[in-house]
């Protein structure tokens, strides 16, 4: 898709482009927003009003080749939002991160790399927000360097800063999860730091085993042979939008338009209003002005009456 050509027709008011945009970009907005909010409905509610926000606002993309980031940054700012709704209506105990449940025998089995691919996706949901919405629009979005920058609201360079930063984070804290939740039977040090582990990846939890995973060669070796965390959330295979949000986000993107062009015949009708009214005062002032008798000067009553009373 030529998006410079789209998102110009799109802000001339062309419904179809809508259309269009949806169709290339809705599945991967949705990926977006499920790894943001890990729920399919909720997901699809944040795309739905990313999209009838972006029509409101379409006309503010002033450099429409960056349509793609512009539409990931309000994706960002919807589903930062329904995260953080979602923390004031639920209490601590129906919200609970990265929690593994699995019984402590569990902890020496074999896991397939779909079962690692869960254990880190789990993960990764509890970075903070700021932290998960760098990683996912990097990972899931495949964005990097301006259009990042675009989506996040910040520099070029404070972009890369914090890709850095997230990257680096995610691979110890969750190289530590997954060695934490592999390794015990080879490792009676790891076994003895994790005993009575409940598997929430706490903060402390995170520094104890990495700098143990640091400082021991069997935990080391292990972690050297493992799949990359980052190419294990980069593989989890991409969750399409629902096909029945499709046509329920047009017509309402139609809606918000034809209301955006009502709101502006109004505006100007009143703007137009105003200025008739201001033109019939004027007009009414001057003609007062004209009508109105001219009040006699007062020195020139005096002095006329002066004059009468010296002729007598």
């Amino acid at each position: 898709m030529d998006d410079v050509a789209v998102a110009t027709r799109a802000i001339e008011g062309d419904q179809q482009a809508w259309a269009e945009i949806y169709d290339a970009r809705a599945d991967h907005l949705y990926d977006y927003c499920y790894a943001m909010v890990r729920n399919r409905q909720e997901a699809a509610d944040v795309l739905h009003d990313a999209f009838v926000t972006a029509a409101a606002k379409i006309g503010q993309l002033r450099d429409p080749s960056k349509l793609r980031p512009w539409l990931y940054a309000i994706c960002r700012t919807e589903a930062l939002a329904a995260i953080r709704r979602r923390a004031r209506e639920a209490s601590a105990a129906e919200v609970p991160e990265m929690t593994d449940t699995s019984s402590g025998s569990d902890a020496h089995r074999k896991y397939t790399e779909s079962e690692l691919r869960e254990l880190v996706v789990a993960a990764a949901n509890g970075l903070e927000e700021r932290d998960r919405a760098v990683l996912f629009l990097h990972l899931r979005g495949g964005l990097e360097g301006r259009e990042l920058a675009t989506a996040l609201g910040v520099s070029a360079h404070h972009a890369t800063v914090m890709l850095s930063r997230v990257r680096e984070q995610v691979r110890r804290s969750l190289t530590a999860l997954l060695v934490g939740r592999t390794g015990r039977g080879d490792c009676a040090d790891l076994e003895a730091l994790l005993r009575g582990w409940d598997g929430t990846l706490s903060p402390l939890i995170r520094k104890r085993v990495a700098r143990h995973v640091d400082r021991c060669e069997v935990c080391g070796e292990r972690r050297e042979r493992m799949v990359s965390p980052l190419a294990l959330l980069s593989a989890v295979p991409l969750v399409p939008a629902p096909e029945d949000l499709r046509q329920r986000t047009l017509d309402d993107i139609r809606l918000v338009s034809s209301h955006q062009r009502l709101g502006g015949y109004r505006q100007t009708r009143g703007r137009a209003a105003a200025a008739a009214a201001a033109i019939i005062a004027v007009l009414a002032t001057g003609l007062a002005l004209l009508l109105t008798p001219d009040e006699p000067d007062p020195t020139e009553t005096r002095t006329a009456a002066g004059v009468r009373a010296d002729a007598r």
